[in-house]
């Protein structure tokens, strides 16, 4: 069980240490409010778009199959995002919160945790299971996210015309976009141009990280924290629980199991927080979320997979 705990804390101290690191960075004015909103936006507008193109293109969507597998990860995604949408408006007031709760809550970190947790259970060849689904979330997530932000993104409902502009013209949907037709079309990027898209793809995520570390403000707790600890109960909690019960009862077991783990037990996706920022203006909530769920996967993923080791599916 100790190495559960310790791959809990191994996954999600680097996001702790980044997040640390923003903050230490703006207290001793290296970096302040201004500088991490612009380094906000080129994650959003150049670097993320890189990471999801680099990537979906070097992915084969083709080869997609496991439909068991498919339904749990992205049928149960798309089910519980469409349960979020009519259960949240109930308890959070009209506005962009709205829409920053329920991306909070169906997006999890599973690009960046998933490849490590799987390999850390069942070795390198074991990585392959989850290239079974992830392409495809990577799709459901940055359309829905857009969608979900636009449409709750004041009081006003917007038109679907400006919804549809809002999410046409969202960067990160454009990067998925492209890598899905390099990936169809079967080219190659030359090689010094795939390691330069890979760099700079990879700096994306650390620097947003670092960025929201410089914005967020421990007194935006007292007014939204209950909201963001709402959202990480019900994702690494009750929803985790949930989709890996019926994982379970539909006969996932081992690696196919562990992919469900990485899709709906860890922390809200640092994309997520970037795209709130950037369509909304705000992302004060989306931020809060990053990081208590953050911080409360070290425990819910030591006991999710002790839980499951002990029932002996995985």
């Amino acid at each position: 069980m100790s190495g559960f705990l310790r791959f809990g804390f191994n996954g999600v101290a680097p996001i702790c240490l980044l997040l640390a690191l923003g903050a230490f960075l703006k207290a001793i004015r290296v970096l302040d409010g201004g500088a991490a909103r612009t380094l906000n936006r080129l994650c959003y507008q150049v670097l993320l778009p890189l990471k999801l193109f680099d990537q979906l293109a070097g992915a084969d969507i083709t080869s997609v199959t496991d439909p068991t597998l498919l339904a749990v990860t992205v049928g149960g995604t798309a089910s519980v995002i469409l349960l979020l949408c009519a259960l949240v408006p109930r308890f959070v007031p009209p506005g962009p919160e709205r829409g920053e709760m329920i991306q909070g809550i169906f997006r999890g970190e599973s690009a960046i945790l998933g490849i490590p947790l799987i390999t850390n259970l069942y070795g390198e060849a074991a990585g392959a299971v989850l290239a079974v689904p992830l392409p495809l979330m990577l799709i459901l997530y940055n359309v829905a996210a857009p969608v979900v932000l636009a449409l709750y993104s004041g009081v006003r409902k917007p038109s679907l015309g400006e919804i549809a502009r809002k999410v046409a013209a969202n960067p990160l949907l454009i990067g998925v976009a492209a890598g899905i037709l390099v990936s169809l079309s079967g080219l190659r990027l030359p090689a010094a141009a795939a390691d330069c898209v890979g760099r700079l793809g990879n700096a994306g995520s650390t620097l947003a990280l670092v960025a929201l570390g410089a914005m967020v403000d421990l007194k935006d707790f007292k007014k939204s924290g209950r909201l963001a600890l709402t959202a990480a109960l019900l994702r690494l909690v009750a929803i985790s629980g949930a989709m890996l019960a019926l994982a379970a009862l539909l006969g996932l077991r081992n690696e196919r199991l562990a992919v469900v783990v990485c899709f709906f037990s860890t922390p809200s996706a640092v994309g997520g927080y970037v795209l709130a920022q950037n369509m909304d203006g705000d992302g004060r909530l989306s931020g809060q979320i990053l990081v208590v769920t953050t911080l409360l996967s070290v425990l819910t993923l030591f006991g999710t997979l002790s839980m499951l080791r002990y029932l002996t599916w995985m």
